[in-house]
């Protein structure tokens, strides 16, 4: 028995030694058999790992969507179906409790009770009915539109499984914490040397992506992700969580750590140059200040917030972050802003001819491709609130607004409810930072990119499953 447990590493050590071998050798003589046999090894390892563990599983997803546009951009000269990967990664976490063996019943019925689960399970009958909308030409844009929602449900339902415990609850809030110090860092990075040569390179090949990253003599990070619109959203919505977050820490060193996060998070989405991350930011805080406000040092910050808003309105200072936090709160003098309004007006009345929508994959680019000639194929909505008012129709509409009340309502009752200060606060961030998402929908596609589902929907699976962990044990989020 010793011989072969000694015999065994040696064997493995000296097959992969081979393994590494032959991939060298091919990728010096045939790059793309090399690049293909590696992606297919380096895969299937991936694969095993999510099915393995659900945890990790949720772990990968999250870093592969926080910086797999980076690498498309370097390696794969931004060619590389992201969102196909994003979608495989999920159902292979999924897929895993089935090979475990995982007893799900309980779950599932505890899952399934949730007022947020039945509206969300609603939503997604009406985007499923939506396969038989009459008001769509072709039915092709259905299929990749609900397999994302379809993903969406499935990453919710992981995540729900995944926070059995506190413990559990406080390392994802960990990773999140250095996923977004590493993003923010990198948007940091690009704003103080510039754009690196594959990134102009990248810039260059798109003249629209070209005109929308430099605007008036700035340009617009998108640090790791696919533009500077998914960054600035993860960057102000991670902001209001870890603020909200600051008071489960004690020592002052922790504070500091989270502190320096933070900072860098606001940096990184001020080089965004985005308004809506600005909207988002002040919506989020807004809500933070007013769940908490009986806290002392709520009512301190808050004085010291109000003082820093007033005076980023009024210093008479000029520079592409001030400017476009300003323009924020003064929209109405802005020109696109005001263009934005007379498209909204102008389509208000399709809306409200059609209950259920024009049907999914209409809008857009994306109604060009799937629906060439139909009413609103091209038509820009330039908000998810409107996207899902023009596909899905105001009914559909009406029970997205009821679930985004649910979310807030079961993380308000939550907070107020609690006795235990760090499950408190997790309820807190997590409310306020769902909200942030919602003010950032109203204005951008903020809720439905490969980047904010892993984010957004573990947040609600967090709020959901906080009022199972027992209050009187007290953990510290270190």
């Amino acid at each position: 028995m010793t011989g072969k447990g000694n015999i065994l590493p040696v064997a493995g050590y000296f097959l992969f030694i081979l393994l590494a071998l032959g991939m060298g050798y091919l990728m010096a003589h045939q790059v793309l058999v090399g690049m293909g046999l590696t992606a297919l090894v380096i895969g299937s390892a991936v694969a095993l790992v999510c099915i393995i563990s659900a945890e990790v599983g949720l772990y990968i997803n999250m870093i592969y969507s926080f910086f797999i546009c980076y690498f498309n951009r370097l390696l794969f000269n931004d060619e590389l179906q992201v969102g196909v990967f994003s979608d495989l990664l999920v159902f292979v976490t999924f897929f895993g409790f089935f090979v475990r063996r995982t007893s799900l019943r309980q779950s599932i019925d505890q899952f399934v009770k949730a007022p947020v689960v039945n509206a969300l399970l609603l939503v997604y009958g009406i985007f499923a009915i939506e396969l038989f909308n009459p008001s769509a030409r072709f039915f092709v844009g259905w299929f990749p539109a609900f397999r994302k929602i379809l993903g969406t449900l499935l990453i919710l339902f992981i995540a729900y499984n995944v926070f059995d415990s506190r413990e559990k609850v406080i390392r994802f809030i960990k990773v999140l914490f250095v996923l977004c110090v590493a993003t923010a860092l990198y948007g940091c990075i690009q704003q103080w040397h510039g754009f690196f040569n594959f990134e102009m390179d990248w810039l260059r090949a798109d003249p629209k992506r070209f005109r929308m990253t430099f605007i008036g003599g700035n340009s617009r990070k998108m640090s790791t992700m696919n533009d500077a619109v998914s960054f600035a959203i993860i960057m102000a919505t991670c902001s209001v969580f870890f603020i909200s977050l600051i008071g489960t820490q004690k020592k002052f060193y922790r504070r500091a750590i989270l502190a320096g996060g933070i900072f860098l998070m606001l940096l990184g989405m001020s080089y965004a140059i985005t308004r809506t991350s600005n909207a988002m930011l002040v919506a989020g805080l807004v809500m933070f200040f007013l769940l908490t406000f009986d806290r002392k040092v709520t009512r301190i910050f808050t004085f010291f917030a109000i003082g820093g808003f007033i005076l980023l309105l009024v210093v008479p200072v000029q520079n592409a972050q001030i400017d476009q936090f300003r323009q924020t709160f003064q929209a109405q003098n802005d020109d696109s802003y005001n263009v934005r309004e007379i498209n909204r007006k102008s389509v208000q009345p399709y809306i409200y001819r059609h209950p259920i929508g024009g049907g999914l994959g209409t809008t857009g680019g994306e109604g060009l491709q799937y629906n060439p000639g139909h009413e609103l194929a091209g038509f820009p909505p330039d908000s998810g609130a409107l996207k899902k008012a023009l596909e899905i129709g105001w009914i559909g509409f009406i029970l997205i607004c009821v679930l985004y009340f649910l979310v807030l309502k079961t993380g308000i009752h939550g907070y107020f409810t609690a006795t235990d200060n760090t499950i408190k606060l997790i309820y807190v961030a997590c409310t306020c930072a769902c909200l942030s998402f919602y003010v950032g929908d109203f204005s951008q596609v903020a809720i439905g990119q490969i980047t904010d589902i892993v984010v957004y929907y573990p947040f609600i699976a967090i709020i959901l499953r906080l009022k199972d962990f027992a209050p009187s044990t007290k953990i510290a989020t270190e």
